[in-house]
């Protein structure tokens, strides 16, 4: 007696078009071992038949025997062909499955082209973006530098008009001092007024002797004078370029460098702002390396100037301020004395 066998249903996950493939070649296997039994069971049946009738009649009990077989191989037959029709449901519907999983499949692609596009695009834009602000990042720097020069432009302007107003102090003093010694003078040539006397008697004649010139003013010159401790001091605060040195003339500069260990100088701007040297306080060594490597213009004299850091400028002012003159010396680590003449 051949069972009924029931194929196991599994529902296909969607999007999943391996699993369909896999079920519908299931089913198709299926169908064809269902359809091969149900042939073996009809050419059984058939067998089973005789193909004439014998003379000897049957018997009841066979007869009815050989209905109900042939009422159970019927069963089985409707049953066979109600197996084969949910087979071909099942493999229409796995075909719509399949059509469907083949048709997300597709829309997966096309969302997936979408999404790299989408994402090539933002890459590239996010790369057009790095390089603006790079450039941003650059045009800020160089915007801080230009800030940075202006403010110490500021700051060297600053000086400059703190020096020129020290220079212009010192020239007022010099002047006063000139016009009180003009002065003076002015005062030492004027005529003394003429004295009526009555004439004493001849035996008491008097000498009258001339009164003592007065002491002639002192004409020391007022002002500052800048020099520094030592050529050894010079040549620290120089080689630290904590100091700039620099010779000048007819608007020209030159400045002096100790790289190689040997003064040299080389053109450079001419300074917008410096404290003046004495030539006297200038080391010989620094004067002939300068008539040496540079050409001055004919008939123009050598200035000589130093720019100092702040500190020292702060000290000079505190030395200078409320003092007619002196000489101000600076020391190897920086510091400014003041020796009064």
């Amino acid at each position: 007696m051949i069972r009924q066998r029931r194929p196991a249903r599994y529902p296909a996950a969607p999007g999943a078009s391996g699993n369909d493939t896999d079920a519908l070649q299931t089913d198709v296997m299926r169908f064809l071992s269902i359809l091969g039994l149900c042939l073996m069971a009809v050419f059984a049946l058939v067998q089973s038949i005789p193909l004439q009738e014998t003379s000897r009649p049957r018997q009841k009990p066979e007869a009815k025997i050989l209905q109900r077989e042939i009422r159970l191989q019927q069963e089985r037959v409707q049953a066979l062909k109600d197996e084969l029709r949910q087979l071909a449901e099942q493999i229409t519907a796995a075909n719509a499955r399949h059509s469907d999983a083949q048709q997300a499949a597709t829309a997966a692609e096309a969302q997936l082209a979408r999404v790299i596009d989408q994402a090539r695009e933002t890459h590239n834009r996010r790369e057009q973006l790095t390089a603006e602000l790079q450039d941003m990042e650059q045009q800020l720097r160089q915007g801080q530098r230009e800030l940075d020069e202006m403010r110490q432009a500021a700051v060297d302007q600053t000086h400059s008009l703190q020096t020129l107003q020290q220079r212009l102090q010192q020239a007022r003093q010099q002047l006063d001092n000139v016009e009180q010694r003009l002065q003076a003078l002015h005062e030492e040539t004027l005529p003394e007024p003429v004295q009526t006397v009555k004439e004493p008697p001849p035996a008491s004649l008097q000498t009258v002797k001339e009164p003592p010139a007065p002491p002639e003013p002192d004409r020391q010159k007022q002002g500052f004078t800048l020099r520094f401790a030592s050529v050894g001091a010079l040549d620290r605060l120089v080689a630290a370029g904590t100091v700039r040195l620099y010779g000048m003339a007819d608007r020209q500069a030159w400045r002096l460098s100790l790289t190689g260990g040997s003064p040299t100088f080389v053109h450079t701007e001419f300074p917008k702002w410096f404290h003046e040297m004495a030539p006297a306080t200038v080391p010989p060594d620094y004067v002939r390396s300068l008539v040496q490597s540079v050409e001055a213009p004919a008939g123009s004299q050598i200035v000589w100037g130093v720019q100092l850091p702040t500190v020292t400028k702060q000290d000079i002012s505190s030395l200078t301020r409320g003092r007619p003159g002196g000489t101000l010396v600076i020391r190897a680590d920086g510091q400014v004395i003041l020796e009064p003449e």
